[in-house]
């Protein structure tokens, strides 16, 4: 309800969103399928997946992302990401943007891919459309005030969607991204309630052999992973797994990379063309002059100007 979110409605027409039922849950309880109509296509209760992405398209790629962060463990992973000589999609919470600016800054500076997974990690489909927008208008907002750069890929939380949540979703720009299927799901989340070394050990094995297994049968499509930077075991845990690209012999890149999205943001700027038709087939995303794009908005025609502390207060309030 505040007066921001109000501006960003007003730039959407959600009249024609389709109508299915609000869930309840943390993440929400699936009632029985045959009361879920067919067309609903909810991906937590109907293993329906619409037009998601969940594969890379090239076989041995191994389309590696992060959820949740950025948060003070991050770091560390940056470090063994660069050690590696690897790109990576972290899928960042605008309550850990605004907390931790200064590392998603160093994420986007070292050239990783910064994509949103909403302002709370509610489940989206327990939402009204109105408030779907406001969790992906403040983060947005917030890693724009940042980088300068509106994100372009989504990821909803616990992987909850339907054809509502999407028809929203779609109206502000972005493209949704899952996961290959719950084998390439590291579970590393689940690490934290008894972060043990045997846990540990026992669950790098488990990931490593679902990796192993894929390289030496990749099939025609690449796989998307699933990890966290939320908490140090989960970063523990990756730097355990990806040493196994090279044993598996599959090659990791962020998703805009496995993608081969030369603009990986919405106001992304495309590659000069030096003088020839076709263009020079590389970009990095950034805009020529971060300081001009960072207060345009291609789904928000007002300039953004509310504080970090606003921020939260409204999502609070809300």
């Amino acid at each position: 309800n505040t007066p921001q979110v109000q501006e960003w409605l007003k730039a959407i027409n959600l009249a024609d969103v389709p109508v299915f039922p609000k869930h309840t849950g943390n993440p929400p309880a699936c009632p029985a399928v045959t009361t879920i109509p067919a067309d609903q296509c909810w991906r937590s209760c109907q293993s329906c997946r619409g037009d998601d992405i969940v594969t890379c398209p090239t076989p041995g790629v191994w389309g590696l992302t992060f959820d949740d962060g950025p948060t003070t463990f991050t770091p560390q992973l940056l470090t063994t990401l660069k050690e590696n000589k690897v790109k990576a999609t972290f899928f960042v919470m605008g309550t850990n943007v605004v907390q931790n600016p200064t590392i998603l800054k160093q994420e986007f500076d070292e050239g990783h891919h910064i994509a949103s997974h909403t302002w709370s990690h509610h489940p989206l489909t327990t939402l009204t459309n109105e408030e779907i927008v406001a969790e992906l208008k403040w983060t947005e907002k917030a890693v724009m005030d940042i980088t300068g750069m509106q994100m372009k890929y989504v990821r909803p939380p616990y992987g909850d969607i339907d054809n509502r949540v999407r028809a929203v979703v779609k109206k502000l720009g972005y493209i949704i991204v899952d996961w290959t299927s719950d084998l390439y799901d590291s579970k590393d989340f689940n690490l934290n309630a008894n972060p043990t070394e045997a846990n540990l050990a026992t669950a790098v094995t488990a990931f490593s052999s679902a990796l192993t297994s894929y390289g030496s049968a990749p099939g025609n499509k690449g796989i998307i992973t699933l990890e966290h930077d939320l908490y140090q075991v989960t970063v523990d845990f990756a730097k355990r797994i990806l040493p196994v690209a090279t044993s598996a012999k599959l090659k990791i890149q962020s998703i805009d990379e496995c993608l081969g999205d030369k603009l990986p943001y919405q106001n992304s700027k495309p590659p000069a063309n030096n003088g020839t038709t076709g263009g020079n087939g590389t970009g990095t995303g950034k805009p020529a002059d971060n300081k001009n794009n960072a207060a345009s908005s291609v789904g928000a025609k007002v300039v953004m100007t509310v504080s970090l502390a606003v921020i939260a207060a409204a999502i609070s309030a809300f």
